[in-house]
């Protein structure tokens, strides 16, 4: 049978947050893009919570008015009992939300299509095969079959991972158990997290009104105790069953909706995330701990990282050992500033501190050292600096507009990743003019026939809070 052949620059594999925030900012610039999607949606998915960093992040794929309307729960109010002698509430300052994943995945994928982006759902993949220019990818659709072939491929599968390749585990293996409960009193904080010896829970009341409850523990509970003749039923709701803020869940009139589901929640990066052909988006690429809530947000942001990275390969004049290198140091910051912000999370559950689960993932994680003490602005004026020892001003990759160009940037020991731009201002040629015969009140009022007087005042304070001018 021949297959039907539909051209395109990009294949998408994958229609959830991370491949819908690619192909739509893809297609958005003028590309043509082809997204393969193997469920019809919606499709019920686990994740449903959104971290309140998700709404810019709407505002670029054009999609927060939509999200907004469709009267998903605002994340307000959590009850924690995490490592404190009694349960605390936690009131979030900017909300996020609580989806139906169903629902919010199906708006971010209209947003794609209605970008431009051509979808094919359900649509089954088969193995992409790497040819001159590009890949072809045979595609098996409710109309009969189909091949792709496209000068770029985007693998955001998650978990899957269609284009394989090596990942490196970065967190202790971790199993969530995962199950829906009906009839549950919604009375209460929306969202609940307990932490126990040997593991720790999230759960949360979804906008269709039944509760999400997940177990976080080690693969060997399990193991261990399906020795002893235990189903998974069975220890999730005995671990639910032994936690304070969660046995009214099993001991009340609530009914388990459907089976226990596992699946695995351990954190890896893949080694190899892009190249001038392919690049990995959402947990395709990396996978985060469960922990921070914000799974969505990050693969959200993969895709809209990835789309200057393509898009820059692309053009054919574009820099692509740039795009590469951006895309790769995104990954790189991305996964150590969670590993950093998990340990520390596990780190403060004190009370169980000496527990094999809690130390293996409290692990303690390097922070960037500090510059020295700031001096006030105003004291640095009248004043000689220069850039702080350590400091070095070197080309790397940025994104300009929407593509990827290599720009130089201030790194220093104490910054967490290399600045080039503050707002829309370039640093390094206002870095340039620091004169060691010249006054910082002078460069200052020299960067102001740049940049506006403010802005370069703005800037002159920026780098003087953390510590990178030196009086000379």
């Amino acid at each position: 049978m021949a297959f039907a052949r539909l051209d395109a620059e990009v294949c998408v594999v994958g229609g959830g947050p991370a491949g819908a925030a690619l192909a739509c900012r893809l297609a958005t610039l003028g590309r043509h893009v082809v997204v393969v999607e193997r469920h019809p949606f919606p499709r019920p998915h686990v994740g449903e919570s959104v971290s309140p960093g998700v709404w810019p992040l709407l505002d670029m794929l054009g999609a927060r008015t939509a999200v907004e309307a469709a009267g998903f729960q605002r994340a307000i109010e959590a009850r924690v009992h995490w490592g404190s002698p009694e349960p605390r509430p936690l009131m979030n300052a900017e909300p996020g939300l609580t989806v139906d994943r169903g629902a919010f995945d199906q708006l971010l994928l209209d947003r794609a299509r209605a970008a431009g982006a051509t979808v094919l759902q359900p649509a089954t993949a088969r193995p992409a095969s790497a040819v001159d220019g590009g890949w072809i990818l045979p595609v098996l659709t409710a109309d009969g079959a189909r091949t792709i072939r496209a000068r770029f491929i985007a693998d955001a599968s998650g978990r899957r991972r269609v284009l394989g390749g090596r990942r490196r585990r970065t967190s202790a293996r971790t199993l969530a158990l995962h199950a829906s409960w009906r009839g549950l009193n919604e009375n209460g904080a929306q969202t609940i997290v307990e932490a126990r010896p040997q593991y720790w829970l999230w759960g949360a009341h979804l906008p269709d009104g039944a509760f999400r409850a997940m177990a976080f523990v080690e693969p060997e509970l399990v193991r261990r105790r399906r020795l002893t003749g235990q189903d998974l039923g069975q220890l999730y709701t005995e671990l639910l069953a032994s936690a304070p803020l969660f046995r009214h869940v099993v001991a009340g009139e609530a009914r388990l909706e459907g089976a226990v589901s596992a699946c695995d929640a351990t954190c890896y990066a893949d080694e190899d995330p892009i190249d001038a052909t392919s690049v990995k988006v959402g947990e395709a690429g990396f996978a985060i701990d469960p922990l921070s809530s914000s799974g969505v947000q990050t693969a959200i942001q993969t895709g809209v990282a990835a789309s200057a990275a393509v898009h820059s390969i692309l053009c054919g004049d574009g820099e692509v050992d740039a795009a590469v290198a951006y895309y790769r140091e995104h990954q790189r910051h991305a996964v150590e500033r969670h590993a950093r912000l998990a340990a520390r999370s596990y780190g403060d559950c004190a009370s169980y501190a000496a527990e094999p689960f809690w130390r293996r993932r409290a692990a303690e994680a390097p922070e960037p050292p500090a510059a020295r003490a700031p001096i006030a602005l105003r004291d640095l004026l009248p004043l000689r600096v220069r850039l702080p020892c350590g400091s070095t001003l070197a080309p790397t990759p940025c994104v300009v507009g929407d593509r990827v160009e290599w720009r130089r940037a201030l790194s220093h020991p104490a910054l967490s990743r290399p600045v080039a731009f503050l707002g829309d201002s370039e640093l390094a040629p206002l870095l340039d003019k620091l004169d060691a015969d010249r006054l910082l009140g002078e460069v200052v009022e020299d960067w102001a026939r740049s940049v506006t007087p403010a802005l370069a005042y703005s800037i002159a304070g920026w780098l003087a809070s953390r510590g990178l001018l030196d009086p000379i």
